[in-house]
């Protein structure tokens, strides 16, 4: 019998494949897709307001970043929610729209079929007024981090608790972070973060992340450059992977395409 070792020199010439020395095979990653909401007991009509500011802090070119509103049949919009092309906001962000009953079919309904391209990573921001979240409670599931305007107020913090309260039970696993309206006030406003921080963490076994303050009375300086959207970007590499997140997002990235088809049809004429 040949020797083993003149054996597998001979087989190392005829592929590498039979090399003792294994490379690194590249494994393919899942996109990154992240759900946040920014919701306020003090002025939950400003939704579409608040989650479109938050969301112009953290779109960039980098990752794609889209606003998704969820409205009532009552509600009035210009274009016909679900079908309608996309709404610019700003750079690097575009507006869909769908009714309640729509997303609930949506998530509850079977997978999408496969379309050509691949899925991006995205942020998407999901912008709805909280007292409509009985069409569909487990619109909350969705949601990787919920953004709360809170006034520095024992009203306003006991409202927001109240809606923390809500939002763990649907989503244990939901992140809250805390942002003040008014007039900054550095010191006062990280003083009440953390006491209402503590009571939080002891009742609710929560965390909660602050992010600043914004000041949505003084029209010269509209929202203040006191606030710190950067952790809001940050997520953990797919900490919470969620099948109804990423049909959301593959239906945007449906229509993305639908309307870039349209476009490129429309100029090729």
């Amino acid at each position: 019998m040949e020797d083993p070792k003149k054996l597998v020199r001979g087989l190392k010439d005829i592929s590498p494949l039979f090399s003792v020395v294994s490379e690194e095979i590249p494994v393919q990653r899942s996109p990154e897709v992240q759900v946040l909401g920014v919701s306020s007991p003090d002025c939950d009509g400003d939704s579409l307001l608040l989650n479109t500011f938050f969301a112009s802090q953290i779109a960039s070119p980098d990752k794609a970043c889209s606003l998704l509103s969820v409205l009532s049949r009552h509600a009035k919009v210009s274009s016909s929610p679900g079908k309608g092309r996309p709404e610019s906001f700003g750079n690097h962000l575009d507006r869909y729209c769908l009714y309640w009953d729509e997303l609930r079919d949506l998530i509850n309904g079977p997978l999408l079929p496969r379309t050509e391209g691949v899925l991006h990573s995205r942020d998407i921001f999901l912008d709805f007024e909280y007292r409509h979240l009985l069409h569909f409670e487990k619109a909350v599931s969705l949601l990787d981090k919920w953004v709360l305007l809170l006034k520095p107020t024992a009203e306003s913090l006991t409202e927001g608790y109240k809606m923390m309260k809500v939002g763990l039970a649907l989503n244990p696993q939901l992140e809250f972070y805390i942002t003040l309206s008014g007039k900054v006030e550095e010191a006062k406003g990280v003083m009440a973060f953390d006491r209402f921080s503590d009571f939080v963490s002891q009742h609710l076994e929560a965390h909660l992340g602050w992010l600043g303050w914004v000041d949505l009375a003084d029209p010269t300086r509209h929202f203040s450059a006191a606030l710190h959207a950067e952790p809001l970007k940050y997520q953990h590499w797919n900490a919470r992977p969620n099948l109804q997140k990423f049909i959301l997002a593959g239906w945007i990235d449906a229509l993305e395409r639908k309307t870039q088809g349209s476009v490129l049809a429309e100029v090729s004429r």
